[in-house]
C-alpha cells in the first residue's frame, strides 16, 4: 500500500503541468500500475491523453460511436479509442450484411441494441456459421 501511495504521489507530482481534466487519467493510471513504478505510469499517461486527443478528432459522423464506447473510460481512453476503431470497421461489414441477410441483422441489432457494433456484427457471424448458441437466427 506504501508504494501505491508513493507512486501516486509521483505520478501526480510529475504531472503538475497537466489539466484538470487528466486527473481520471493520471489517477487510473497510477492505480493500475503503481507496482511496475513511475515510469510505467507515465507510459500510460502519455498513452491515454494521445488516445483521448485522437478521439477528440475523430469526424463528426463517428461522434456517436465515440459517446457509446466512452462508457469504458474508466478502463482507459486507449480501451475507449479500439472500441470505437472496430465499430468504425465493423460498419462496412454491417451495411454488407444488410443487403443479404437483413432480417438476421435486425434480430441481432434488437437482442444488441446500444451495444457496439462489433457485438451485433459478431452476432450476425455466429449465427451465419450456425452456432448454436445462437439458438434459432
Amino acid at each position: 500500500m506504501k508504494n501505491l501511495i508513493l507512486a501516486l504521489a509521483l505520478a501526480v507530482a510529475s504531472s503538475a503541468t497537466f489539466a484538470d481534466d487528466d486527473s481520471d487519467i493520471i489517477s487510473g493510471c497510477a492505480l493500475s500500475n503503481a507496482e511496475f513504478g513511475t515510469e510505467m505510469i507515465q507510459i500510460c499517461i502519455n498513452e491515454n491523453k494521445t488516445a483521448r486527443a485522437d478521439l477528440q478528432n475523430y469526424p463528426e459522423e463517428y461522434k456517436g460511436l465515440v459517446q457509446r464506447c466512452s462508457r469504458r473510460k474508466e478502463m482507459g481512453w486507449s480501451i475507449v479509442k479500439k472500441c470505437v476503431d472496430e465499430d468504425i470497421a465493423a460498419k462496412p461489414v454491417l451495411e454488407g450484411y444488410a443487403k443479404d441477410h437483413a432480417s438476421l441483422l435486425a434480430q441481432c441489432q434488437e437482442e444488441f441494441h446500444g451495444r457496439e457494433l462489433t457485438r451485433i456484427k459478431l452476432c450476425v457471424e455466429m449465427a451465419l456459421k450456425g452456432d448454436p448458441a445462437q439458438g434459432s437466427k
